[in-house]
């Protein structure tokens, strides 16, 4: 079969349309609303947690951003280990929700312990133990989804979790950064740990879906899926070191107000939730990589428009450009794996997770690499690179075939 002539897959399966009762029977639902309040609280905690963070190891204890580079990269291997390993105890009939409630305990105590930690290597702990613990809810969370709606409304319920932890991003890093400065980052992390504690009680009544356990499958072997995970790790490579160095930038460079990344953060995530929302309503009505290759060139033309930025108005316009970029790349992402691996949900969602985790691993170390050596602006210039990197990707994708 010929590149023209093969099926032409679209995001949303063969689910083109969207119905009033379907909308409706997703908002209602007890589990499902438990759900969405797990997404929205977990999003809201790592939202108030992460970008505050480079600016309380920045400013309060005195570390260089190669090092700060190192401790989020170590973050980030600690999530990519534990959650690959519970992925596949999770594959092999563990509870779902028994893996949620450990990691959401798991939290409540590490929190606390990364806001008394004043040594490096205690930092380095305590985070890994954090974002280790945090790090496997949000893949759970989507094949849990999953399990409990089935394949019909798949794509809007996890467009919908996806935009609620948008939400959070709005709500979490201003605040954030208002407490920050008042009450300090430890005063920040016990805040947090309530959130834990208010989590842990949420999902108490939770059950899992009664799915039998999932078999050993052979690897993917769709020549497009490769290049569809480069794009989603080049993605979070991006997002990752703008949301860890933009603070500092902002504070260092453009002596802008502590609480001025906290809004950008915000106003992004909440243009953010629309896109997502759209996107997951009319998903069956596009091309499979048609609008992530619009998403992606956003992204381009934002990280440039960073990093000639010299003051806030033309940073407030550009988060339009940040929001379809993180916005259809995070909502439409795990759907386009899933549609490139049909019938295979469970493998879909770890190889969607990880790329995310991979991306963000190499996002912190190389980001702290060109902090350290380059200057904290030319961080964007490489962000602009890895936006770049996601197109081709993506045009490579859409111009393949079926393995």
């Amino acid at each position: 079969m010929s590149i023209t002539d093969r099926p032409r897959l679209r995001v949303g399966g063969s689910n083109p349309t969207l119905s009033n009762a379907t909308l409706t029977s997703l908002l209602l639902d007890p589990t499902r609303l438990r759900l969405i309040l797990l997404s929205l609280a977990m999003g809201l905690a790592g939202a108030a947690i992460m970008p505050v963070m480079s600016t309380h190891l920045a400013l309060n204890r005195h570390i260089e951003p190669m090092w700060i580079g190192v401790l989020f990269a170590a973050n980030t291997v600690a999530g990519v280990v534990v959650s690959h390993w519970l992925a596949k105890q999770s594959d092999a009939g563990l509870s779902r929700i028994g893996i949620i409630r450990v990691c959401v305990s798991i939290s409540f105590v590490a929190v606390i312990g990364l806001g008394l930690a004043e040594h490096y290597w205690l930092l380095l702990i305590t985070g890994m133990l954090l974002f280790g613990a945090i790090s496997p809810v949000q893949p759970q969370l989507f094949a849990l989804a999953r399990e409990q709606v089935g394949d019909v409304d798949a794509t809007l319920f996890q467009s919908l979790l996806r935009a609620t932890f948008s939400l959070s991003w709005i709500i979490g890093p201003p605040i954030a950064y208002l407490l920050f400065a008042r009450i300090g980052f430890l005063g920040l992390t016990l805040i947090c740990a309530l959130i834990f504690l208010l989590t842990r009680l949420n999902v108490s009544s939770i059950q899992d879906a009664p799915l039998p356990a999932v078999h050993t499958e052979p690897p993917p072997t769709d020549s497009r899926l490769k290049w569809m995970i480069l794009a989603i790790a080049a993605t979070f490579a991006s997002n990752n070191m703008y949301i860890v160095y933009m603070p500092i930038y902002l504070h260092d460079n453009l002596q802008l107000p502590a609480v001025i990344p906290g809004f950008l953060m915000g106003a992004a995530a909440g243009l953010e939730i629309p896109i997502m929302l759209g996107a997951g309503i009319y998903a069956g009505r596009w091309r499979l990589f048609s609008p992530l290759k619009l998403a992606a060139l956003a992204g381009l033309v934002f990280y440039l428009g960073v990093y000639w930025s010299t003051s806030l108005t033309p940073l407030v316009l550009l988060q339009i450009f940040n929001a379809a970029f993180i916005g259809v790349m995070a909502g439409l992402g795990i759907s386009v794996f899933q549609a490139l691996m049909q019938g295979r949900a469970g493998m879909a969602s770890t190889l969607y997770s990880n790329a995310i985790k991979v991306g963000s691993l190499v996002g912190a170390l190389l980001g702290g690499a060109v902090a350290q050596w380059l200057g904290i602006q030319a961080v964007f210039g490489i962000c602009a690179l890895m936006a770049l990197i996601a197109l081709l990707a993506l045009l490579k994708a859409s111009a393949g075939k079926r393995g």
